[in-house]
C-alpha cells in the first residue's frame, strides 16, 4: 500500500482537512502530485523538494509539511543525527534534488519544458531557502573532474555566475540566467520554424509596451527586469516573473554530483576577469568550453581543466563584483509592430528535448570575435 498511488480527491483532502485552503491545496497538487503521489513518497517529502517543485513561498512550504504531519505521514527529518557518527550531515539543496528515488518517473513526450517559466508561478519574494551549489575551488581537485551534459544547463550555470560577477545576488542571478537561456533557445526556435517571427517570439522576449522598462544587458542580450517589494531584481519572461528555483533545479539536476566541481570551475573563470570584461567576453568564453555536440539533444564531455585554462593570465580575483543597480538601465524600449499573421504553429512551450536541442544547434554568436585575451592555452 505504501507504493500505491493516492487518488487525487483523497490527495487533496490530506491538505484541506488540515487547514490548507482548497485553492492552495489545488496549486500544491498541480506541482507535486505526479512526483509524490504515494504514501511512501509523501513521507519522504521535505522543504528542499517542495522548493525544487516550484513552491517558493516559505510559509506555504511550512503549512504543507504541517498538514502532512497532522495527516499521519512520517515526514523524514533532514536534521543531523548525533548518534549516526561524524559522516551524517544535513542534505544540501543540490543533494536533495539529485538523490535518486526508487522509481524514476518517465517524462511524457508532451511534457512542457520544466525549465521554462510557468505562467501560474508564484511571484512571492520571501525567503527562498538554501540555493547554494556548494562549489569547490581547489584547483588540484577540479583539474581531474568533468561531466557529460548538453548546452542548455551549462549556459544557465554560466550566465548565473556572470550575472553574479556583475553584482546580482544569487536569487537575482538565477532568475536572469533562466530568461537569458530561454531567449537563446527561442531565437533559435524562430530560425527553425517553431515560432513565427514578430508574434510569440517577440512577446516572449521583449519588455511590455509603454513607459520605461528596467533591463540589464547580459552577454549580448537585453533582459527585462522587475523589482520586488524586497528590492530584489527578477527577470521577466512574457510578462511573468521567473523564480530562482527554476534555474537552480535545472542546473542541479543536469550536473548532478558534478555540480560543485563545474560551478567551482566556472566561478574561478568568471572571477579572473573584471565585471566589465566578463560581460563583454562571456559568450566567447562559453563558446570555447561548451560541449561539442554532433546532433539534436546530444551530450558531450566538459572538463573543468578546459574551463580553468580559459582564465585571464593576470588574475583580477581581488576586484569586487560590480553593483547590480549601477548596471540596470531604464529607458523606453523600441516599439515593434505586431504581426497580424497567426503563428506558424500552435503557440506552445518548447519541450525539454526541443529546448536543449536548439541550443545544441545554436550558432547565433559564431561570427563574433573570440579573441579572449587569455593566457597560453598550450
Amino acid at each position: 500500500m505504501e507504493h500505491t498511488p493516492i487518488p487525487l480527491p483523497r490527495f487533496l483532502k490530506i491538505f484541506t482537512s488540515n487547514n490548507v485552503p482548497i485553492a492552495q491545496a489545488m496549486t500544491v497538487a498541480g506541482k507535486i502530485y505526479k512526483e509524490f503521489n504515494t504514501p511512501a513518497k509523501l513521507s519522504a517529502l521535505d522543504e528542499p523538494k517542495l522548493l525544487a517543485s516550484g513552491i517558493d513561498n516559505k510559509d506555504s512550504r511550512k503549512m504543507i509539511m504541517t498538514a502532512l504531519r497532522k495527516a499521519g505521514y512520517s515526514v523524514k527529518s533532514t536534521r543531523p543525527n548525533s548518534s549516526a557518527g561524524p559522516s551524517t550531515h544535513r542534505m544540501s539543496a543540490v543533494e536533495a534534488l539529485t538523490t535518486p528515488t526508487k522509481r524514476k518517473r518517465k517524462q511524457p513526450i508532451d511534457d512542457v519544458n520544466e525549465f521554462l517559466p510557468n505562467a501560474q508561478e508564484s511571484t512571492d519574494v520571501g525567503n527562498l531557502g538554501n540555493l547554494e551549489f556548494n562549489e569547490l575551488l581547489d584547483e588540484d581537485v577540479l583539474r581531474t573532474k568533468s561531466t557529460v551534459v548538453n548546452r542548455a544547463p551549462l549556459m544557465t550555470a554560466w550566465s548565473t555566475l556572470v550575472a553574479e560577477r556583475l553584482g546580482f545576488q544569487r536569487e537575482e542571478a538565477l532568475s536572469i540566467a533562466s530568461v537569458y537561456t530561454e531567449m537563446n533557445a527561442v531565437s533559435k526556435g524562430v530560425s527553425m520554424g517553431i515560432y513565427k517571427p514578430g508574434t510569440q517570439f517577440r512577446r516572449s522576449t521583449e519588455a511590455a509596451r509603454g513607459g520605461s522598462q528596467p533591463y540589464v544587458e547580459l552577454m549580448g542580450r537585453r533582459i527585462p527586469l522587475f523589482k520586488t517589494q524586497n528590492s530584489q531584481w527578477r527577470a521577466l519572461s512574457n510578462g511573468t516573473v521567473v523564480q530562482p528555483s527554476t534555474a537552480f533545479s535545472y542546473i542541479s539536476r543536469a550536473l548532478r554530483q558534478t555540480t560543485p566541481h563545474i560551478i567551482g570551475a566556472l566561478r574561478l573563470l568568471a572571477e579572473s576577469f573584471t565585471p566589465q570584461e566578463i560581460n563583454a567576453k562571456g559568450w566567447g568564453l562559453y563558446a570555447e568550453f561548451r560541449p561539442e555536440v554532433q546532433g539534436w539533444g546530444d551530450r558531450a564531455e566538459v572538463k573543468c581543466e578546459t574551463i580553468l585554462g580559459l582564465r585571464k593570465a593576470t588574475s583580477v580575483s581581488a576586484e569586487p563584483a560590480g553593483k547590480a543597480d549601477a548596471i540596470v538601465k531604464s529607458e523606453p524600449m523600441p516599439q515593434v509592430e505586431e504581426d497580424s499573421e497567426p503563428p506558424l504553429k500552435k503557440a506552445r512551450g518548447l519541450t525539454l528535448e526541443e529546448y536543449e536541442a536548439v541550443l545544441d544547434q545554436d550558432t547565433t554568436f559564431d561570427d563574433i570575435d573570440l579573441d579572449l585575451g587569455t593566457g597560453d592555452k598550450s
